[in-house]
């Protein structure tokens, strides 16, 4: 995989969100939904780019919800995103 992609595993319930919530450009929106109907636990491939992107957008969505589950997936999924970018690793057990 090039430098500049991340695999990230991702649970049924964060490619959702990230559809819903992150505003994907196209590359990543179109790799979101080759693996959307899956239960399992799916590696998508996501360039730094459009990482900062959807970590920008997601903390835009958070920013403008109230508090409540819903606003703490966002955050965690978040969080989990900038460790991605961070240290260049998307595995569940990473953190």
């Amino acid at each position: 995989m090039a430098d500049d992609m991340i695999e990230m595993q991702l649970t049924p319930a964060e490619r959702s969100l990230l559809l819903k919530y992150g505003y994907p450009f196209s590359q990543s929106e179109a790799a979101l939904k080759a693996c959307a109907e899956s239960t399992e636990v799916e590696r998508v491939p996501i360039d730094r780019f459009n990482l900062e992107q959807l970590i920008g957008n997601l903390c835009y969505s958070i920013n403008r919800m109230k508090l409540g589950s819903l606003h703490d997936q966002l955050y965690a999924l978040c969080d989990r995103l900038e460790a991605a970018e961070r240290y260049g690793e998307g595995d569940l057990d990473t953190l």
